[in-house]
């Protein structure tokens, strides 16, 4: 396979990631909005939390979730939506989920007893968080960029030539 092909290839994946990853954000941003059932378990997570006024930070990062999510589909100030995701993932894990994350190890046989957690296996842990991954991602769209297809591709022939 020729490297132009293998480019193009890469470059497709790319893209068929963003729009992937934007349409997840979307979509659950979505139903955190305007579906009853996730609607409720989004003010209960945001509420055990302690955050204050936790309706409106509930309405808040959903709707930043799909707001984010759509122009990263379209590929629309891609770096700018990747790193906003980014921030509510982090705002995410370091809040809820990092906390999931067990102390102790428990064997299946209970005669060994429970063994502290090591820093190695916690690791393992931290990157079994799907938290994580969408922040690996996020972080390369918001290096690339929208890459071969996308609005700001547009843009960017714009501000190259203005007096087209």
């Amino acid at each position: 396979m020729q490297k132009e092909n293998f480019n193009k290839i890469g470059d497709v994946f790319y893209v068929l990631c963003r729009i992937s990853i934007g349409l997840f954000f979307f979509i659950t941003g979505f139903n955190k909005l305007f579906h009853p059932v996730f609607q409720g378990y989004m003010l209960k997570t945001i509420t055990s939390l302690g955050f204050s006024n936790p309706q409106f930070m509930a309405n808040f990062v959903a709707s930043n979730e799909m707001f984010w999510g759509l122009l990263l589909i379209l590929g629309l100030l891609t770096r700018l939506s990747s790193f906003a995701l980014i921030i509510v993932m982090l705002v995410a894990l370091f809040t809820k989920d990092i906390h999931s994350i067990p102390t102790e190890l428990i064997p299946i046989d209970p005669k060994v007893g429970n063994r502290p957690m090591d820093n190695f296996t916690w690791l393992s842990y931290f990157f079994y968080l799907p938290q994580v991954l969408y922040i690996m991602i996020l972080g390369l769209f918001s290096l690339y960029g929208y890459k071969a297809f996308g609005v700001d591709r547009f843009i960017k022939k714009k501000k190259a030539n203005p007096y087209k």
